[in-house]
């Protein structure tokens, strides 16, 4: 752990020496953030040695005097500062972190390569880094760096990488998407306290940043940087606009494990009003540990993914309750209804002061998880007449109602789906029916064609949903409904071999692009002309699936 010392100029302060003398006896390293225009003083540097400080972070607004000196207000500040730290670089020990940080701003963003060229300079005996950041507030709008501000910094951080790449780069305070290649180069150890961002990180131990300087405008919402991303610098937005974002869509997950681990036996019940998690697990992981009561028996799984954030584990597990037990043989789950049980914290956790800290137990619910959301979705689909498109058709559980309302006239049903096969098993159950392959981006029919629009477990498939949902809202006649239906993230609960056998047989070709609940979609459709007839979002009383019925109307809905 570090304390580190920063704000004026600490290197100046005549108590310095018992301020490091002080952190040490408290057991912590120390570190000071400088101009470092007090390096050039050799007393000073040799303070610091005697000292064993572990850490210097040192602002260069640029790579010359013309630049740095005119940023810093000060007359021959560069030559200082890039002299104190070329000595400190070559007298500190190898357990010293130099860091170079230049605050990206208009008048020096075109000379961030070559402040890579300088540091790359330095001498090497001392671990030393460069980190550009992002300007978060107090600067006047001629200040603020253009969008192309972003491209300078990774093309700075190509240059370190390629004359010194023992040396590391970095990068604080912009969105990950603006950083291409190096999106994962983020390091804030200052301003948070470690290398990554949110509950992971441990909490904000000093922050740097003003209150509500970040925001996650709509955009992100596509975005594989969503969960672990801090957010875009609002003086940023303001000047550069949404559209200078650059969402990363990539195939994501939309499960996660937790693994069987050991059988814990018998704990309830106790002789005493103790808690046996709390007694048998003290120091497990509260996030990704779960305990499973079943017949009488304890079992602990741990959740080992990357895949997710602790934060999504945490929503998925406490605040939705979306946990799901792997009753199958195989983990095959081609029936998904009858291959899962829900896992429900047991009644005593929710009320437990230690909750926040405890693994916390579950109990298998014996009732069908998907019960309710099915008897609406199968009821509705029964109520269907007219001309109706099926989004997303090939593994349609609701074959016999749709088989039913083809047989009696009741509707004229076009399925459509990018999977050949898929398309070839539902042919086969309903021979009646008119299929197409191909995906919704690129359906080409006459406004008005349909009088309902399915959209069953599909949303998330969709590889672009603005020019999807064009495409719908034109297929669709004034007040046609559109039917949408889609699942949040969940947790499964398996054993080492489920888990193996799952891996070993994911389905191919059905990419996973998002993991959206009704709400962001219902946000994202405000740009369309749909009404909200029906809305069931996902709470710890249902399922994972959340349910819309919407009707598509002449004009856009007034907010």
């Amino acid at each position: 752990k570090l304390a580190v010392f920063v704000g004026g100029e600490p290197l100046v302060r005549p108590d310095l020496a018992a301020l490091l003398s002080l952190a040490a006896r408290a057991g912590l390293g120390a570190g000071v953030v400088t101009s470092g225009r007090a390096l050039a003083y050799p007393q000073v540097r040799a303070r610091l040695l005697a000292a064993a400080v572990r850490y210097v972070r040192v602002a260069l607004h640029g790579p010359d005097a013309a630049t740095h000196d005119a940023l810093a207000g000060v007359d021959g500040a560069f030559d200082q500062a890039f002299s104190g730290l070329s000595a400190l670089a070559a007298e500190a020990s190898p357990s010293m972190r130099l860091e170079v940080a230049c605050t990206v701003v208009a008048r020096n963003q075109g000379a961030l390569v070559a402040l890579a060229d300088r540091v790359a300079e330095l001498p090497r005996h001392a671990s030393i880094g460069l980190r550009f950041v992002a300007p978060l507030a107090g600067l006047e709008d001629d200040e603020l760096p253009s969008p192309e501000a972003a491209t300078s910094v990774v093309a700075a951080l190509d240059r370190l990488a390629a004359r010194a790449p023992e040396l590391s780069g970095g990068w604080e305070g912009f969105a990950p998407c603006m950083l291409g290649a190096r999106a994962d180069e983020r390091d804030e150890l200052l301003r948070w306290g470690a290398r990554a961002y949110g509950p992971e990180a441990g909490g904000a131990a000093l922050v740097r940043e003003p209150e509500g300087g970040r925001a996650h405008p709509f955009p992100c919402q596509e975005c594989v940087h969503e969960a672990t991303c801090p957010g875009a610098p609002r003086a940023l937005l303001d000047a550069w606009g949404e559209a200078t974002l650059r969402p990363t869509r990539a195939v994501r997950a939309n499960s996660f494990n937790f693994e069987h681990v050991e059988a814990l036996g018998a704990l309830w019940p106790t002789a005493d009003a103790s808690c046996p998690i709390l007694t048998r697990l003290r120091g497990a992981d509260p996030v990704r540990d779960l305990v499973l009561l079943r017949d009488g028996v304890a079992t602990r799984f741990h959740s080992p993914t990357s895949d997710f954030t602790d934060a999504e584990i945490r929503r998925t597990k406490r605040e939705l309750e979306q946990i799901y037990l792997d009753v199958t043989d195989t983990a095959a789950l081609v029936e998904f209804n009858e291959g899962v049980r829900r896992a429900r914290e047991h009644a005593s956790c929710a009320r437990c002061p230690e909750r926040a800290s405890c693994p916390g137990a579950f109990e298998v619910d014996p009732e069908p998880p998907f019960f309710r959301e099915e008897r609406w979705l199968r009821k509705e689909v029964s109520r269907a007449h007219g001309r109706v498109l099926d989004v997303g058709c090939g593994e349609q559980p609701y074959r016999d109602e749709i088989a039913d309302g083809i047989a009696s006239g009741r509707i004229q049903y076009q399925g459509l789906d990018p999977d050949a096969a898929a398309l070839a098993r539902f042919r086969a159950a309903v021979p009646a029916s008119t299929l197409r392959q191909g995906s919704i981006e690129e359906l080409d029919v006459a406004p008005g064609s349909f009088d309902y629009v399915l959209v069953f477990r599909s949303l998330n498939h969709f590889r672009d949903l603005e020019r999807a949902f064009d495409v719908i809202e034109r297929a669709l006649r004034v007040q046609g409904i559109l039917y949408v239906c889609d699942s949040v993230v969940f947790g499964m609960l398996r054993t080492p071999e489920q888990v193996r056998f799952a891996d070993d047989h994911a389905p191919v070709g059905h990419e996973h692009y998002r993991n959206w609940s009704s709400l962001q979609l219902l946000e994202f459709l405000e740009r369309f002309r749909f009404r909200i007839d029906a809305h069931r979002p996902v709470n710890r009383q249902t399922s994972n699936q959340w349910l819309l019925k919407l009707m598509r109307v002449e004009e856009r809905p007034s907010p």
